[in-house]
């Protein structure tokens, strides 16, 4: 009993260090979105029971001379045990508990343990985009119809790619994990400024800029950062702007210990709505040892000349775009 209690707690250690990986993705979902705090705590309680139902499971088929050789990353592979793991980040303008809401923010974030890089490929919500089962509508669409299942099926489809997994968080929980990471470096201009500050509650006032400048961004502060869409090139800049957030989180990863990573990914694990699967997890944690060397990479569909706007619509050069896509990710 001691021994199969000490490789339980191995075991668990593991997960929670695999954790960082899904942590690391999941920030850059956490960036528009209505209400998901009821579905993100049921969905935590229900991750937690089958957390617990699986190691026990695990454990009992682990020999003394497999144990830690097996959960360090030996012989397990990423999801697909083709080297490439993908996980879409879903932010969704959805107010109440009648609809899915828009995905307003559509982020692909890529693992490729081939060319061990990370890339995080932005889909902007007014692309064209033929949804299965609904026909032509831009892009944003397919998860206000059919949720995370039917975005998933019409960005597979269009652009002729694999994804693993889904994360959905709300502004709340983007913020708590800002701050759970220390904050974003960023420069902010006049004109970001104004808005920034209009996006602000009557409560948190406090935080408004006077200025442009760099600043030390807290969660609060850099949600309603990312959330500018009328300040520069429209919904473009914003999605560049979701994807400086993102990189500098990537960075401040980079600089935490091993504890303080597995501290911090058990609190953003808590924060999400996902169908990511514990074992998953460990996977992932056994082929991405060295996540924090991986280069990262930003990507953005559509690709500047290879669209064009026809009804208030993006419409990508999709041969063209595919052939680009595939290179970014898979090359």
């Amino acid at each position: 009993m001691k021994h199969t209690k000490g490789m339980l707690n191995i075991f668990m250690a593991k997960i929670r260090m695999g954790v960082l990986v899904f942590c690391l993705m999941v920030c850059g979902g956490m960036l528009w979105g209505g209400s998901f705090a009821q579905a993100a705590e049921d969905a935590a309680a229900e991750s937690e029971e089958i957390k617990e139902e699986e190691a026990a499971e695990t454990v009992t088929e682990v020999t003394d001379a497999e144990t830690e050789s097996e959960i360090s990353g030996s012989i397990v592979s990423l999801p697909g045990d083709d080297g490439i793991y993908s996980i879409l980040l879903i932010g969704s303008d959805r107010r109440d508990d009648t609809w899915n809401g828009n995905s307003d923010v559509m982020i692909v974030l890529t693992v490729n343990s081939n060319t061990k890089k990370i890339i995080m490929t932005s889909y902007m919500r007014d692309l064209y985009a033929d949804i299965p089962g609904y026909g032509v509508h831009k892009l944003n669409y397919a998860y206000a119809a059919g949720g995370a299942d039917t975005l998933i099926e019409t960005l597979e489809d269009n652009y002729e790619i694999e994804i693993d997994n889904y994360a959905a968080v709300d502004f709340d929980s983007m913020a708590e994990v800002i701050d759970l990471f220390g904050g974003v470096d960023i420069e902010v201009t006049d004109d970001e400024v104004s808005v920034l500050n209009d996006y602000l509650s009557e409560e948190d006032k406090e935080y408004a800029l006077e200025n442009g400048g760099v600043y030390h961004l807290n969660g609060v502060q850099a949600v309603a950062y990312m959330r500018i869409r009328y300040v520069g090139n429209a919904d473009y800049q914003r999605t560049q702007r979701q994807r400086d957030v993102l990189s500098e989180i990537f960075a401040q990863a980079q600089e935490m210990s091993a504890a303080e990573l597995t501290e911090l990914a058990q609190e953003v694990l808590e924060l999400a709505d996902h169908d990511i699967s514990v074992l998953d997890m460990v996977s992932l944690l056994g082929s991405l040892s060295g996540l924090t060397e991986y280069e990262l990479v930003e990507n953005r569909i559509p690709y500047d000349g290879l669209y064009t706007s026809q009804d208030e619509m993006l419409v990508p050069d999709f041969a063209a775009t595919i052939e680009k896509l595939h290179e970014v990710l898979y090359e």
